[in-house]
Parts: structure tokens; sequence; C-alpha cells
């Protein structure tokens, strides 16, 4: 599959969006229990979408954006330059 990680068949961008969500929680200095609540779902879930386990729907867009406190179009832009530290090494 040409658009997943050939080591475990996730799908690149699931795992870009959930890497864009860690950074931007990262950078909001919130926990993951807090970004769950603000967007009204459960904090095991949000925690699966983090890890690329499972994606959103679309209309769960507007409400993590709002949690996170950015515009729902910074959830598909590249993690803010800071963020590198919230990668692993090999892929800084």
């Amino acid at each position: 599959m040409a658009n997943s990680d050939s080591s475990a068949g996730v799908p690149v961008q699931r795992l870009a969006f959930g890497r864009r969500l860690r950074a931007l929680r990262t950078r909001a200095g919130l926990s993951q229990t807090a970004v769950a609540a603000a967007a009204g779902m459960d904090r095991s879930f949000y925690a699966e979408v983090e890890a690329a386990i499972h994606s959103v729907s679309v209309d769960r867009i507007p409400a993590l954006a709002r949690a996170l406190g950015v515009g729902p179009h910074e959830l598909f832009q590249d993690p803010p330059a800071d963020s590198s530290q919230d990668l692993p090494p090999c892929e800084r």
C-alpha cells in the first residue's frame, strides 16, 4: 500500500494527524484527558487517535481544534517547529 507505513500498515496520513495532535496538545500544555474532555471524546479514544490506532470523523475536527485552541486548518499543517522534541529521535 503506497499510502501506509510499511512496517505497520498504518496510513501515513493517520500517523501525521496523530503527531500533529500530540504536538499541538503538548505546545498548549494540555493533557490528553483535558483535550478529550473539551472535545467531547473519551480519553482512551483520543489517545488512540494520537497513536494512529484510530482516526476521527470530519465531524470531530472543529471540536478538536477548539479544544487545542487552534483553527481547524492547523490540524492538517506540519507540526510547529519546536515540536521535534515530541517525536522519537528517529523521526526528528
